[in-house]
Formats: C-alpha cells, sequence, structure tokens
C-alpha cells in the first residue's frame, strides 16, 4: 500500500535560483513521437532555469525551458496548509524566437468546486523538482500527476538508495527518487499482476541532495507525462537564500 501525500512546503524563507544543463535522455524509456532532439535546446549559455520565491501568500515555482524554436515558460503558484503545499494557480507559455506567445495556458483557481481534482494533485512538470520534499526515509508515496483537466495520473514516489554524482557544479552526494505510473489508471491489472509487472514499468529518475530542501540534482524521463519529450537535466548553478 502507498500512502497519498501531499508535498510538504520547503522551509520558510528558503528561495532559489537553480540552472540545469539539459540534452536529450541517451536512452529512451517510453517510444513516444515527440522526440528531445527535435524539441530541446542544448546550448549551454541557454539552460533550463528553475526559480523558487515565498511571498506570504504561498510559494512560486518558475521554470524556463529553452527550445529549439522558442521557449517554454511556467509559472504555478502553491498556497501553504498545515505545512503542506496546494496547488493554487498555472500558468504556462511557448513563445516563438520572436517572442509572440503560440501557446497559452491559464488555470486560475485550481481547486475550485468546478474541477473537483483530488487535494495531493500537482502540475507533473513541477514533480520532478517538488518530490524531493518528501520525507526520504524509503517508504512509498502516491501524489496525482496533472496533466490537464482532462488527464491525471496516479504516480507512485520511492527512494532508492544513495550515490555519488559529477555534474556541472561539481561532486555531490545524492539520493536517487524514482517515480512512475499506476498503469491501473490505463487498464485494471489488480495488485497481483501489478507487482509482477512493476520491473517492466518505464520510469522516472531523480537524484536529489540528501539534507533538507533536497534540491534537485539530476533528472532522466520525460519532461511531462509518458510521450513527453525525454530530457536529462543536471544542476549546474545555484542562487540560494
Amino acid at each position: 500500500m502507498s500512502q497519498i501525500a501531499l508535498l510538504p512546503e520547503p522551509p520558510r524563507g528558503f528561495e532559489s535560483t537553480a540552472k540545469y544543463a539539459i540534452r536529450p535522455r541517451e536512452k529512451r524509456a517510453f517510444h513516444s513521437i515527440l522526440e528531445a532532439k527535435h524539441v530541446v535546446d542544448t546550448d549551454p549559455s541557454r539552460g533550463s532555469v528553475v526559480e523558487l520565491t515565498q511571498d506570504a501568500d504561498g510559494v512560486l515555482f518558475t521554470a524556463k525551458q529553452p527550445i529549439l524554436r522558442g521557449q517554454l515558460e511556467e509559472e504555478i503558484r502553491f498556497s501553504r496548509r498545515s505545512g503542506a503545499l496546494l496547488t493554487k494557480s498555472v500558468s504556462r507559455r511557448v513563445l516563438g524566437n520572436d517572442g509572440r506567445c503560440v501557446r497559452e495556458e491559464e488555470v486560475a483557481e485550481f481547486h475550485h468546486d468546478a474541477m473537483p481534482l483530488p487535494e495531493a494533485t500537482y502540475p507533473e512538470v513541477t514533480l520532478p523538482f517538488c518530490l524531493g520534499w518528501l520525507p526520504l526515509d524509503g517508504k512509498r508515496r502516491s501524489v496525482y500527476a496533472w496533466i490537464n483537466d482532462r488527464f491525471v495520473a496516479k504516480v507512485y514516489v520511492e527512494t532508492a538508495g544513495r550515490s555519488r554524482l559529477s555534474l556541472p557544479i561539481g561532486t555531490r552526494d545524492a539520493v536517487e527518487v524514482i517515480f512512475y505510473p499506476d498503469l491501473n489508471d490505463w487498464i485494471a491489472l489488480g495488485s497481483v499482476l501489478t507487482r509482477l509487472a512493476k520491473p517492466f514499468i518505464p520510469k522516472y529518475y531523480m537524484w536529489v541532495e540528501p539534507e533538507a530542501p533536497y534540491r534537485l540534482l539530476r533528472f532522466e524521463g520525460p519532461y511531462g507525462p509518458p510521450g513527453a519529450p525525454e530530457i536529462t537535466l543536471e544542476l549546474a548553478s545555484i542562487s540560494a537564500k
């Protein structure tokens, strides 16, 4: 059994701007049409920039991902409740190289009763950066990954040992965290078949700092749900309070 978990809030006052080197994942685990090599801009002068800030209203997560023909920008605001985070609003934009917005999505009230989502529901693009905030105690937990209002999937989260990584920022100790989808969202397998299928389920892999606030050091997997471009992110620089 797994525990449905609200994400813990980061330490009060903690803020960070982290830049990640980004490249297509060397060995793909999901067979998707949209390949990272056709989308991702690997220019090291750009990189993927993720910023976490806090104010009286909650926690703000922003990400700017370079793509070959523009930039993907995301802004997700979380509210606080009893030490946990709830998704409050979501903004996503895709800009072309000319700066023109070509795609846009806005969710003004994420938990409005018009769309009765489970409380432990978080935009899937935030999970690589926020799952490390869960206690690293070896217990399996679950959250719901929001792709859009018509696609919400349950994912399992587990720790998988410690290692030492060589990164653009230098060598770091890390805890490995994996998360993977619940196949029962698509086909009813039952508990026995689900356990048997687990070794064959494509997984997302993360390595986070061993001490709170568990900053993401490395990520391998789709940037988004299965079928999204598969990438590798590695921490290149940080600016933190």
